[in-house]
């Protein structure tokens, strides 16, 4: 694919590079508690259906998931390039292995990493579900394989890359619409989960742009930015126009069953449980049926 067989190219907008979270920037090694077999169960949710081993698993999204858990999160050699030069996605095992619990809350809850890590959908994470994604990980048990170092602006990467194109900023959206508060509970958990699944990264203009600061009215109406590969160029698809066509149970078989073509993880949706389908299918409604720009 054009000139070099190591070149991904992906066209993705995304922030400008902000200051790296690397590993190491633990201050100490917490001793894990132990953790029940729920709250690890809740951990390993949030870590497939929030998407971290799509970029810090390799061979995830390659095999639709068809990894087992003993390789998860240690790495990947597929890099992100832009302005910045070239990161690659960390060894999390290393990292959290590092880390006391309550480090790991202050340092997900505050982190601003470069593209294409979407740190502010961690951010958004509350903290039972971040200690949650804490002893998961360390379940997993520690890991040896360094991470890849990033590489400077201008150095060419040995390895596969997605080129990362940053968009200038636009304007600033106006104030958001709170939602109704008949159904405020079922809302909020729909809304998190569009958050923490980071379906707006794909489905939402200039989401990365803003790290995360678009209005809820203008959330998964689309966006223009492409993926290129052997399938052609394919664009992430207006969920509103969709979701607004259905019924809820017509939304929740679709959801458990879909297979669309790449980069969309459909296998971490047929994981997500009914409730939090039905919720978000919920929340996409409720943002109004002025979808078609």
């Amino acid at each position: 694919m054009g000139t070099s067989l190591r070149t991904v190219v992906v066209a993705v907008i995304l922030a400008a590079p902000t200051v790296s979270a690397q590993q190491g920037a633990a201050t100490g090694v917490g001793s894990a508690e132990s953790a029940s077999a729920e709250v690890l169960a809740r951990g390993r949710y949030m870590v497939v259906t929030g998407h971290c081993n799509n970029c810090h698993t390799a061979g995830y999204q390659q095999t639709a998931g068809n990894i087992p858990e003993k390789d998860w999160l240690t790495g990947r050699d597929i890099g992100h390039r832009g302005p910045w030069g070239t990161t690659y996605p960390t060894n999390l095992r290393i990292n959290v292995n590092k880390m006391s619990e309550a480090e790991w809350v202050a340092y997900a809850s505050t982190l601003r990493a470069r593209p294409g890590m979407p740190s502010w959908s961690l951010r958004d994470t509350d903290a039972a579900d971040l200690r949650a994604m804490y002893r998961f990980i360390r379940s997993l048990g520690p890991s040896d394989k360094p991470s890849r170092p990033p590489l400077p602006p201008g150095e060419e990467p040995q390895t596969l890359y997605i080129r990362v194109i940053a968009a200038p900023k636009p304007p600033a959206p106006p104030a958001d619409v709170s939602p109704s508060v008949a159904t405020a509970e079922m809302l909020a958990r729909g809304r998190y989960m569009l958050v923490t699944g980071h379906c707006n990264n794909c489905h939402t203009a200039n989401y990365g742009v803003l790290e995360g600061n678009v209005p809820d009215k203008d959330w998964v109406k689309g966006s223009r930015a492409g993926h290129r590969g052997p399938w052609g160029t394919i664009y992430a698809t207006n969920l509103r126009t969709n979701v607004n066509l259905m019924t809820e149970d017509q939304w929740v078989a679709y959801a458990k069953t879909v297979r669309p073509r790449p980069p969309m993880p459909w296998w971490a949706v047929h994981e997500t449980d009914v409730e939090d389908v039905r919720a978000h299918r919920l929340r996409e409604r409720q943002r109004g049926n002025a979808c078609d720009d």
